[in-house]
């Protein structure tokens, strides 16, 4: 898997908890924090939040 799908994936396994302003910028940061990791991490992260 290339590394935008492995941050669509895990993004996705992730609960929405609202659709305020606060959730939509908490989630937007951690998807921010997700572009920032090399592809092993992202790997690894997804067998964590997928499992």
């Amino acid at each position: 898997m290339d590394k935008d799908h492995l941050i669509d994936l895990i993004s996705s396994s992730l609960p929405q908890e609202g659709k305020d302003s606060e959730s939509t910028s908490n989630f937007s940061d951690f998807k921010n924090y997700l572009k920032g990791l090399n592809l092993d991490q992202l790997r690894t992260m997804s067998k964590e939040f997928i499992l």
